[in-house]
Parts: structure tokens; sequence; C-alpha cells
């Protein structure tokens, strides 16, 4: 199905006023704090849409939508464990309540202030590394879906991947974090709409007897249970676990959220609303997955599979809609990741390199300009790079290219008196190289991952049990 004059209007309608609200944030921008971290002013509930939003993109509706069509119901632990471990760093503070405390903007600082300047360089370097090479295959994804439920001809997916990123691009780059606060509440209001008429849709015309027929028809018993699914079992599990505990509390964006609210004590609350919105955030797509399984069957390309399905099942209006609501969560998640990894190129490696340290004003220019390097190399890459299985498994092995080593380096540096310098180094190099195996030796996924961060853990305790004890104190660093 074509997208029909109404569904054009819907869309053109929702980006003109997206653009137009994150150009109006740009006057509210006087200095670096502003720009990173919206001056440190997000209440509870701004605070959960702007998270919430930030973290659920297009990106996310695909390949978890993709894990439903592939595994099934047993893909509901990944959802559950995503809200669920958010909700209980909310409840406990664990970890957010002390970073939020040191009045940081980046993740990398808190090393500064633990560890000394050069472990912060070699932090920002491989969480850099990390964040970009995991945000460069958004859009590619996104396009895809852009193009197979509107209509758009497939030859021109490169066209519309450059022209949603130079959206995001113009009031990113403007208007910085204000900017993306402001747009990040209007998107969560139309990418909930979506989001929901998606699931009202697919579950009324497909019909849940139909999925549970199409899953245990398809895989048996291991399309209900994680344990009897081959691409999960324990170690996944496990895994997972570590993954989100890393994700919630040391991944640059949701970290940015953490630095721009108002104490400590809102952090806190805004995890703990958040993660009952991540429950839905991950089974909802999943949903979808499994319905488009049981209406077009196994054989499709996964990927594909859930906008084809919607393009064939949406009439003309609420089809405009559910895609101003993808494109609402598209432009959230890509201006934040924007802003998250230009930030740590600009501020943990760039700056502490440089002998005189730039003003405020300086650190904005220079974080616009390495926006603007980001988003020329996630357009190359993600034109050229073909993924090497599903997105949700290469996503995760990218994150875990700095998240196991960011962990087990953080929570020691806040929780363990022993924790140095030499442990710090050893946490992030072994909890990098634990990463390797997926992309040069085709170890799967749960292995590489799980691998990953007991590397870096080990890395911590024997680094910092052999190096020279460091100061018992971490002070706010300079920003």
């Amino acid at each position: 199905m074509a997208f029909s004059a109404l569904d054009w209007t819907i869309v053109g309608v929702y980006l003109a006023a997206t653009l137009a609200a994150g150009l109006y944030g740009r006057r509210y921008v006087s200095g670096v704090a502003d720009f990173l971290v919206a001056g440190r002013e997000l209440g509870v509930w701004l605070g959960v849409a702007t998270l919430a939003a930030t973290e659920t993109g297009t990106i996310t509706f695909m390949y978890y939508a993709e894990l439903g069509y592939k595994t099934g119901f047993a893909s509901f632990v990944n959802g559950l464990i995503a809200g669920l471990v958010m909700i209980a760093i909310g409840r406990s503070g664990f970890i957010v309540r002390r970073l939020r405390a040191l009045g940081l903007m980046t993740v990398p600082e808190f090393f500064q202030a633990r560890y000394g300047t050069r472990l912060r360089v070699l932090a920002g370097i491989l969480v850099a590394t990390g964040g970009i090479l995991n945000m460069g295959v958004f859009l590619k994804v996104e396009g895809l879906f852009l193009t197979i439920i509107s209509g758009i001809p497939l030859h021109y997916l490169k066209l519309t991947m450059t022209g949603i990123l130079g959206l995001e691009l113009i009031y990113t780059v403007l208007g910085g974090m204000v900017s993306i606060v402001i747009t990040d509440f209007i998107q969560f209001i139309a990418l909930s709409i979506g989001a929901l008429l998606i699931t009202v849709y697919s579950v009324h015309i497909v019909g849940l007897g139909k999925m549970y027929s199409s899953v245990a028809a398809t895989m048996g018993r291991g399309g209900f249970s994680p344990l009897a699914n081959a691409s999960y079992g324990w170690t996944w599990i496990i895994f997972q676990v570590l993954l989100w505990l890393a994700v919630d509390t040391c991944w640059q964006t949701t970290a940015m959220r953490t630095f721009s609210t108002r104490s400590p004590e809102i952090s806190k609350k805004m995890f703990s609303w958040t993660g009952v919105i991540f429950l839905g955030r991950g089974m909802l797509p999943m949903i979808w997955g499994i319905a488009a399984l049981a209406m077009l069957g196994p054989g499709q390309n996964s990927l594909e599979a859930m906008p084809t399905m919607l393009a064939k099942i949406l009439p003309a209006g609420i089809l405009g809609l559910v895609v101003a609501g993808m494109l609402a969560a598209t432009m959230s998640v890509n201006s934040s990741y924007l802003l998250g990894w230009s930030s740590i190129i600009a501020q943990d490696i760039v700056q502490p390199l440089r002998r005189r340290p730039l003003s405020s004003r300086g650190q904005v220019m220079l974080n616009r300009v390495t926006n603007v390097f980001v988003s020329a190399f996630i357009l190359f890459w993600g034109i050229w790079y073909t993924l090497p299985g599903p997105t949700y498994f290469y996503l995760n092995i990218t994150a875990s290219i700095f998240l196991g080593g960011t962990l087990a380096a953080v929570m020691a540096g806040l929780y363990w008196k022993r924790a140095n310098a030499l442990g710090g180094y050893c946490a992030l190099v072994a909890g990098a190289a634990g990463s390797i195996g997926f992309f040069f030796f085709h170890v799967p996924a749960n292995y590489a991952g799980l691998g990953s961060f007991a590397l870096a853990g080990l890395g911590m305790v024997v680094g910092s049990l052999l190096g020279t004890p460091a100061p018992e104190s971490v002070t706010t660093p300079a920003s």
C-alpha cells in the first residue's frame, strides 16, 4: 500500500512542528552545561519522557520485532529484563545516585576524577568507537522501515537516510540537549500513539490464536521458553542482565539524562517510572513480529517482515499516524545519540589533550563540529556496512566493546576503595577484547557478550590488586 495524500500531510505537519520546536530550543543555550545536560533542570516527568523517547526508536521497534519473528514468545525475556533491571536501579539508586551527585556531563569524566586523565582519554576512545559503530546501522534499518511502509521505491533508501539525518542534525547542532528535550516530549507522545495503534491493528487482524499456533508450528517449545531456544539460554539471560545494568548506568545517552536531572533523588524516580515503560517498549514490537510471522509465514526477510505486514493492514490516515510516530522515535533516538557520541569525542578525547582548556562557548562550538563529523561517518557506515546477523545481536556486541569495561571501572570506582588506574586499564582492554570474537571468529553473541563482561570484571580485580592503591575519595571533576 502506497501512502495517501492524507498520510503525507500528517507526516509533513509532524516534521515541520518537530523542526520548529527543535530550533526554538537554541535560544536557551548559553554554555556547555546547557548544550550537553540542559542546565541540569529536568524534573521527574520530563525526565521520564526524554529518557523513554531517547531509548525507543524505529531501530528499537525493528530489532525487537525481528526477534519476535525469529524466536516467538521466547523473545519476551529480553523486554522483561530491560524493564525490570531499570526499575531495580531506580528503586535502589545503584550507581546512578552517586554518579549524579558528582555533577558530571559525560561518563568518562568519572575516569579522570577517579583514575586520571589518560584513562579518561582511553575510555573516551572506546566509548566513542563502540557507540558510533552501534549507531552506524540505525539509518539503514530506519530507512528500510520507512521505504517499505510508505511505498517509496527501495532505490531511494540512501536518499531517505540522508534526509532523516539532515533534519536531526539541524536542531541537534544548534540547540543541543535543550532542543532534544523539547522535541523528545513531542516525540514521546507521537511514538506512544503509533505503538498502540500498531498493536491494536496487528492483534485484531491477525488474531492471538493464529499467532500462538504459528509460533508452535514453526519453533515448537523453543518459541515459548528462552531456556529451550538455541538463541538464548542461561548465558544469554545473564549477559542481558549485565548489559542492561551497564546501559542504564554507563551508556552515554542514558547517563546524560541522569546528569540532566535536578538531583540524585529525581534521577532515581525517573528510572523507576521509565522501567515500567520499558516493559512495553520491548514486548509490544515483539508481538508485531509474531503477528508478521502468522500473517506472512516463515522464510521472509526477518527485518522486513514487520513493516511489510503493517503496509498491508493499516488503512489510510492510520498509516500516516504510525509513520509520524516512527519518525518521532527515529529523530528522538538519533539526535540524542549524535549529541552523546560527539560529546565524548569533544569533552573526553580532544579537550583533555589540549594544552589550554576551551571556554564554555568554545566547548559548544567543538561539540557542534564533532556532531557534523559523527553524522558523516554514520551516513557512510549505514550505506556500506552489512549486518552479520540479527540486528539486536550486533547492537549488543558493539555496545559491549566499552560497556563491560566501563561498568566494571565505574562500579569499582564508586564502591571499592582498592580500585585504581591499572585495574581500570585492564578492565577496559579486557572488556573490548571479549567482543572481538563475535566479529572476527564468529563466536555466538551470548558467549562473546558474557565473556566481555567477565573479562572486564576479572581485569578490574586483578589490575587493582597488583597496582598502586588510588586515593579513597572522588572529587567533582572540572568540566
